[in-house]
């Protein structure tokens, strides 16, 4: 996706809207674009988090080549690209490798944190997860109590994945940390290519609505999106974007 300079008249406007969307886009999908961003510079900054949201022996940010990397390990995990990966986590950096990952082999639901279990339930009932991703007790008690919770209620769910925990491999509980790093971090084993009309990510914004609804949204529209924020925030390579909305009601 190559910068261009702000429309700034209609007739501006109108030659932009003549070229289809699709022969914009130097990708197909979101995996594509941190592929790109990785074989341009691998030691740039992708993604960090601010100082005192994770563990202090954890790293705090991604380089492009490392998310690169834990994208092809996460998404090499078995998932279809049919699957549904429920994401129930609070903003750790797992957190990130799995709403990307998941989206290079399968299908994200994210779920915020804070949403209440009965909500949690019918929203993944609804979208029928088959993986239950979750931090560890270690991390936060309240949150795995409540994927136990979901877990028992949506059938559809037959393995969890446990980030920054032991797992509990009889109960189909898998220690997400110690899996992942077995898997190919170069590739993506099962060579799937994704168009841009594969659904990608299914997330609510019900605790801003009060409504629970399930919004899909394809690797075309992640595109879009990525493609019209270049445009409006016309940032610079070592130019930081804070954001201050929740990844949840965004969808990306």
């Amino acid at each position: 996706m190559s910068q261009q300079t702000p429309a700034r008249t209609i007739q501006e406007i109108e030659a932009i809207e003549r070229i289809p969307l699709e022969e914009r886009f130097g990708a197909r999908s979101t995996y594509d674009l941190i592929r790109a961003m990785a074989a341009q510079d691998p030691d740039r900054p992708a993604i960090a988090l601010p100082a005192g949201v994770v563990c202090s022996d954890r790293a705090t940010h991604l380089s492009a080549g490392a998310l690169l990397k834990g994208v092809h390990q996460t998404a090499n995990l078995g998932v279809e690209a049919t699957d549904v990966i429920a994401e129930l986590l609070p903003n750790l950096l797992e957190a990130h490798l799995l709403f990307w990952g998941g989206q290079a082999a399968g299908i994200v639901c994210p779920i915020q944190p804070g949403v209440p279990v009965e909500h949690a339930i019918e929203l993944l009932q609804a979208a029928q997860a088959k993986v239950l991703v979750v931090p560890g007790p270690q991390v936060n008690q309240d949150l795995w109590r409540k994927a136990e919770a979901v877990r028992r209620e949506v059938k559809s769910i037959t393995s969890v994945l446990q980030v920054r925990g032991p797992g509990k491999e009889r109960d189909a509980v898998y220690a997400f940390d110690a899996l992942v790093g077995e898997y190919p971090a170069d590739h993506l084993h099962t060579g799937r290519e994704i168009t841009l009309d594969d659904l990608a990510v299914s997330f609510s914004p019900s605790s801003t609505t009060g409504v629970l609804v399930l919004v899909p949204l394809t690797h075309g529209k992640l595109l879009y999106t990525a493609w019209a924020l270049g445009l409006v925030t016309r940032l610079a390579p070592e130019e930081v974007l804070l954001r201050g909305l929740s990844r949840f009601f965004q969808g990306w």
